[in-house]
C-alpha cells in the first residue's frame, strides 16, 4: 500500500498543480489520500451523485426509469453533450438520460435529471450516506451562470455567446470552494464510487445498473489512460483548468478500486483551442493515467 502512495504523491508533486486524491481498496476497506480532505469543484462529476438519487427516487416509486420524458425547451443548455443540438419534441427514457449524462457528459440531459428530481435532495441523500463533503446546489445551467455572471433567465443563445467571448474568471462562483457551489473532497467521492460497489448507494439491481452505465464512458483518457480495456467504470468532469476522474477499477473478482481525483491548473491560456490547452489536457491527462498504473501495479496487492 505504502508504494502506491509514494508514487501518487511523487507524480502529484511533480505534476505543478492543485490535486486532491483518495482511493479505496473496496473489499479491504483500505483508503489512501493526498489532500483528500480538501473541497475542489466537482464539475461534471456531480452527476455520479445526480444519477444515486434518480434511481433511489425511482425505488420509491415516484417514476419508472422506463418513463419517457419529454424535452423541456427552457432546460436546453451550452457545454458537453448532443442533446442540446437536437429539435425540441425528444422523448427519451430517464435510463437514456442518465446514460447520455454519464458517458458523454450531456449537460442537456443532465439538467432534465436535476429538474426532476431537486438538487436538494441530491445532498440529502449524500448526508444519509454519511458523505457530508458533497455539495450540489447548481444545475449545469447554474454553473454557468455564475461562471459568467449572467442573470437567471438568460437565453441558451445568450450562454453561447458569453461562452465564444471569454473565459470564466477563476474568481467567480463557478470556482467556490465551498457550499454555495457543486463541490466535493476526493476521499467522499471515492466513498461514494465504493458504496456503488458494494450496493450501500442502492438496492444491488440499482447499483449494478449504474455500473453499467459508468462502465460506457467514452472519456477514457485520465485515470484509465493506461489500464486494459474494459477494467475502468468511471465519470470525468472539466471546466476550465479542472480535469477530473472518479471512478472503479476492476482488476479481477473482489478486487475492486474506488477513486477520486480533482486537479485545478490556473495556468492562464489563450481563449478557445490553442495548442496550450492540448499540451496542458496531455499532461495533466498523462500524469493521472500514471496514477492509475500506480493504483493498479501497487495498491492493496
Amino acid at each position: 500500500m505504502a508504494g502506491a502512495l509514494e508514487r501518487i504523491a511523487a507524480l502529484i508533486d511533480g505534476s505543478g498543480i492543485e490535486c486532491g486524491f483518495a482511493a479505496v481498496a473496496v473489499e479491504r476497506g483500505e483508503e489512501i489520500a493526498v489532500n483528500g480532505e480538501a473541497l475542489f469543484p466537482t464539475a461534471s462529476t456531480f452527476k455520479v451523485p445526480v444519477m444515486v438519487e434518480v434511481y433511489a427516487q425511482a425505488r420509491e416509486g415516484r417514476f419508472a426509469i422506463t418513463d419517457r420524458v419529454p424535452f423541456d425547451e427552457r432546460l436546453r443548455v451550452i457545454g458537453s453533450g448532443v442533446m442540446q443540438t437536437l429539435a425540441a419534441g425528444l422523448q427519451p427514457t430517464i435510463r437514456d438520460l442518465m446514460m447520455l449524462m454519464n458517458i458523454v457528459s450531456d449537460n442537456t440531459a443532465t439538467d432534465v435529471l436535476c429538474d426532476m428530481v431537486g438538487l436538494g435532495n441530491v445532498q440529502t441523500r449524500m448526508r444519509a450516506l454519511g458523505l457530508a463533503d458533497i455539495h450540489t446546489p447548481l444545475p449545469c445551467r447554474g454553473l454557468f451562470i455564475k461562471g459568467w455572471d449572467l442573470p437567471a433567465q438568460v437565453t441558451f443563445a445568450e450562454l453561447k455567446a458569453a461562452a465564444r467571448a471569454t473565459p470564466m474568471a477563476f474568481s467567480s462562483g463557478a470556482f467556490a470552494r465551498d457550499g454555495s457551489n457543486n463541490v466535493c473532497s476526493s476521499v467522499d467521492m471515492a466513498r461514494l464510487m465504493a458504496m456503488i460497489q458494494q450496493n450501500e448507494a442502492g438496492p444491488a439491481e440499482d447499483c449494478a445498473d449504474m455500473i453499467a452505465i459508468l462502465e460506457n464512458q467514452h472519456y477514457q483518457d485520465r485515470v484509465p489512460r493506461f489500464l486494459p480495456q474494459g477494467s475502468v467504470a468511471n465519470k470525468t468532469g472539466s471546466l476550465r483548468g479542472l480535469r477530473n476522474d472518479v471512478g472503479l477499477i476492476r482488476r479481477g473478482p473482489g478486487d475492486t478500486i474506488a477513486y477520486g481525483m480533482f486537479t485545478l491548473d490556473t495556468t492562464e491560456l489563450p481563449h478557445g483551442n490553442s495548442r496550450e490547452l492540448v499540451a496542458a489536457n496531455i499532461r495533466i491527462g498523462t500524469m493521472m493515467g500514471e496514477v492509475g498504473q500506480a493504483l493498479w501495479d501497487d495498491f492493496a496487492k
